[in-house]
Parts: C-alpha cells; sequence; structure tokens
C-alpha cells in the first residue's frame, strides 16, 4: 500500500510539473491554419529552392522552409495568405528572406563528391 501511495504522489507530481512547464512554453500559433495549407506552403517553399539552389543541401532547406513556414503563420491569417496582392507578396518575400535566410550564413559548407574530386584532380 505504501509503495503504490508513493507512486501515485511520483504521477501527480509529474504530471502536475508537465502541465505547468507546458503553460510556460505557449505557442506562437493559434492553430488557424489547417495542416493541408501548412503542408502546402512548406511544399511550394521546398520545391522553389530545390529548383532555384539544387547545390542546397536538403537539412538546411528544411530548416529555411520551416522558417518561412513559422513567419508565415506568426504574420498572417490564413485568409490573407490567399489574398495577397503584388506589393504585399514583394513585402513578405523581403520579411522572410530577412528573417529566414540567415540560416544559410550560419550553417558549415558541405562538400560534396563533386566538389571533393574537383579539389583533388584540378591542382
Amino acid at each position: 500500500m505504501a509503495i503504490q501511495l508513493k507512486l501515485l504522489v511520483i504521477i501527480v507530481f509529474l504530471v502536475v510539473g508537465n502541465v505547468a512547464w507546458a503553460q510556460d512554453n505557449a505557442t506562437k500559433f493559434n492553430g488557424n491554419f489547417p495542416s493541408k495549407q501548412i503542408r502546402e506552403l512548406w511544399q511550394v517553399c521546398s520545391f522553389t529552392f530545390q529548383t532555384k539552389h539544387p547545390q542546397l543541401p536538403q537539412p538546411l532547406r528544411w530548416d529555411v522552409c520551416d522558417c518561412y513556414t513559422d513567419v508565415i503563420r506568426e504574420t498572417l491569417s490564413p485568409e490573407e495568405v490567399s489574398k495577397l496582392n503584388f506589393i504585399k507578396t514583394k513585402d513578405l518575400t523581403i520579411k522572410l528572406i530577412n528573417q529566414c535566410n540567415g540560416k544559410l550564413n550560419n550553417k558549415p559548407p558541405i562538400i560534396t563528391n563533386a566538389r571533393y574530386y574537383n579539389r583533388l584532380f584540378s591542382a
């Protein structure tokens, strides 16, 4: 009986502690974007980066596209995203570049096989 009581007390402390911790880490997003729209935003970003910058390593592209999607979700509603005009799209693009593309500069260069062989045989 004493072991069950101790176990119950431990479980209560763990649950209460985790609930308090979760409340301190409030989410930046209010859940107003449907999952489908979030996936579409992320995929457009990823495909665009893959097409325009094929040398960009995949994990780095993922980080930048995660950032792009997060910034859009923080600053716009789903309705605003679907009604962006040319000027607002340009402003959003500048904001995304300023807030997210810095991630590209903080990563060490990745030497691919092609770069390695070029260095080996060009000397």
